[in-house]
């Protein structure tokens, strides 16, 4: 009974490893939820951050799987950039989008700087954002905001966004183990925030 039980796992095992090796480079595609990043080449996943506001799914796509308008749009914008990665978005209610739709962002780089910008289906862009480096310069309004409802927190990163042609900055706040992720508009008002002690 236990040679019959250690052939199954065996098989099992060739099996697995059958169906991964016939994987092709091509098509290995990365997922990212709220905590992990898989590549389905079998490979380690990545951890990422566990604090993430939205708890949508990305998938990165091949740029002739990304809908034309989409493409129309960005090219249009932005004709000198010569390398995008392309990735489809599913939101959940979480989301201030509505959730049944499906959007697509690029990720590039323009002039040394890394941008991400969101389309829907039909070739709309929704927002765009960029990482803040350096010695961030944040108007006054907003470090006044994070001083004041924030004190003892450190920011740990911070990303510029513009949303429907509304400017803010998206903070992460660390203090120990408790962690504060906000969205503030450019007068210091919160617009979205999460808490986690």
């Amino acid at each position: 009974m236990k040679l019959i039980k250690n052939i199954a796992i065996v098989a099992a095992a060739g099996l697995f490893a059958v169906g991964c090796n016939n994987q092709k480079d091509n098509d290995t595609v990365l997922v990212k939820d709220s905590t992990t990043v898989v590549k389905t080449d079998a490979s380690a996943a990545i951890k990422t951050d566990d604090f993430d506001m939205t708890k949508g799914k990305s998938t990165v796509v091949m740029e002739a799987d990304v809908p034309a308008p989409v493409k129309t749009t960005f090219t249009t914008k932005y004709p000198k950039v010569t390398k995008a990665e392309w990735l489809s978005y599913e939101p959940t209610e979480w989301d201030e989008w509505t959730v049944d739709k499906k959007y697509y962002f690029v990720k590039y780089n323009d002039r040394g700087t890394e941008y991400y910008n969101w389309y829907d289906n039909d070739g709309k862009w929704v927002k765009s954002s960029t990482k803040v480096t350096g010695d961030p310069k944040l108007p006054d309004a907003v470090n006044k905001t994070i001083n004041e409802k924030f004190p003892g927190y450190t920011i740990d990163e911070i990303d510029k966004e513009n949303d429907n042609d509304r400017d803010m900055y998206e903070v992460k706040l660390v203090n120990g183990d408790k962690k504060a992720k906000l969205k503030i508009l450019m007068n210091g008002e919160i617009f979205k925030q999460k808490l986690k002690d």
